[in-house]
């Protein structure tokens, strides 16, 4: 059995109605079949994870479990049933309740993610909770071959439990798929002012990208302590892009195009082909943008 999830980030806080899922979840389970457990994106909430819309309530959508090949009677209002034959290791419990293991969850959610930016983000929440990138590839090597498809492995590689939110997650994976340099996660910055951490920097060029995300930078004062973080930061010669929903949306080559000419402001220079293909890329997201969640 595995522990309980931990408290996740302050950032994100515990998912609500937790407990209420978990009494749910117990009697539909036994109902079901000895077999049953919580699965796809019900068992990353069970572990801590939300990964339902945002704004909509897990009391309000349909329950995922996993019942082997062959049982009866799955078939019930609010359940959405997946035949899975189950190995014992991909099995435990979580307060009593039957559940995909963590690992086995990651990679589950990770597959049924719509697109790598969602898989990525995906993996990543699991990562920040007490699960490691090797425990990830070990049973990425043992689960069913379908499992083990493009879009799994690419999130495998681009994972970083260092992200604090899945807009981070997103804007990390859009700077990999234009092929600029890889950014750092919370990046720490040295100013006069003190030390802070950024969403996503590059160290040796001192070129810092921050998330301005609606929930953590809505009030007065959080935009003067931006403002103060920012004009540090630009004093200790950093570049600092900042980036909100509708440029990750709707504008996200502009923004790359500021990401490029920031990185190669700083001496960033790549082959020819290489800046060749960086410029292709963001020109062809431009003409069709990617669905991110």
């Amino acid at each position: 059995m595995e522990p309980p999830p931990r408290r996740p980030s302050p950032l994100t806080g515990p998912p609500p109605d937790h407990d209420l899922l978990l009494r749910t979840l117990r009697p539909v389970l036994a109902q079901l079949s000895p077999d049953a457990v919580a699965f796809g994106r019900t068992a990353a909430y069970v572990w801590g994870v939300d990964l339902h819309p945002q704004g909509t309530s897990v009391t309000r959508n349909r329950l995922h479990v996993a019942v082997p090949p062959g049982v009866g009677g799955a078939a019930r209002a609010g359940v959405i049933a997946h035949r899975e034959r189950l190995p014992e290791a991909e099995r435990t419990r979580v307060h009593g309740v039957r559940v995909t293991t963590r690992a086995r969850t990651a990679l589950d959610v990770a597959v049924q993610s719509t697109s790598l930016y969602a898989a990525t983000a995906a993996l990543d929440r699991f990562l920040a909770l007490r699960l490691t990138s090797e425990e990830l590839l070990r049973a990425a090597a043992l689960v069913h071959p379908r499992r083990s498809q493009r879009q799994l492995r690419r999130a495998l590689g681009l994972a970083d439990g260092r992200s604090q939110s899945p807009a981070e997650s997103w804007t990390r994976v859009l700077l990999h798929q234009v092929d600029l340099p890889r950014a750092v996660p919370q990046c720490p910055v040295s100013t006069m002012e003190g030390d802070f951490r950024v969403d996503l920097g590059w160290p040796a060029y001192r070129v810092a990208v921050e998330y301005d995300s609606a929930e953590h930078h809505s009030l007065p004062i959080d935009r003067a302590r931006d403002r103060l973080r920012y004009r540090a930061m630009e004093e200790a010669e950093w570049i600092v892009i900042p980036i909100g929903v509708f440029d990750l949306c709707a504008r996200p080559a502009g923004f790359l195009r500021r990401v490029m000419g920031a990185l190669t402001e700083r001496g960033w220079s790549g082959t020819p082909e290489r800046t060749a293909g960086v410029w292709r890329a963001i020109r062809r997201i431009e003409r069709h943008p990617r669905r991110l969640g």
